[in-house]
């Protein structure tokens, strides 16, 4: 089934010769693997860009075949600021290690394109990595109760809590 929607790049990696492997968080099917032949979407899908694709995508498999990409939203300015690039790396990274599930969440979708065009205006990116993780916990549940809560726990107790 031919599915559209947009997409904020997560990860690429090279498979073999002719193939990669795209990780993207989609906003209708959350984390979602592709396989992309050949090397025609490689100057558009850098970490964090926001695009919009069609793909097909069959039931039961865990990667499936990007048909078409384009960008929704060029960073005029992010490609120019080594500090911006590495911001978008680590939020990159840290999305590649949370977001582990296919499920789809809109208001972490939305909050991550937002953060798109936010980055790529904003000069002051020092303070941006705690912002992104501190928001980002609070989308996924882990608000301040359950850090205060956590933090009042001894190591034997969350342990226990963990097995």
């Amino acid at each position: 089934m031919q599915e559209k929607t947009e997409a904020i790049v997560i990860g690429l990696q090279r498979n073999k010769d002719n193939s990669s492997l795209l990780s993207l968080y989609t906003r209708t099917g959350g984390r979602v693997y592709y396989i992309v032949y050949g090397n025609r979407f490689r100057t558009i899908l850098n970490p964090f860009s926001l695009i919009e694709i069609t793909a097909d995508h069959k039931p039961g498999r865990d990667y499936h075949t990007l048909q078409s990409a384009r960008l929704l939203y060029v960073p005029t300015r992010l490609s120019t600021s080594v500090p911006k690039q590495c911001v978008a790396l680590f939020i990159a990274e840290a999305m590649d290690k949370t977001l582990r599930h296919p499920m789809p969440d809109e208001a972490i979708f939305d909050y991550l394109s937002s953060l798109v065009s936010e980055l790529d205006q904003t000069d002051q990116v020092e303070l941006l990595p705690n912002a992104f993780l501190t928001q980002l916990n609070r989308l996924l549940g882990y608000g301040e109760e359950q850090v205060e809560e956590l933090k009042n726990l001894k190591s034997a107790e969350i342990i226990r809590l963990l097995m």
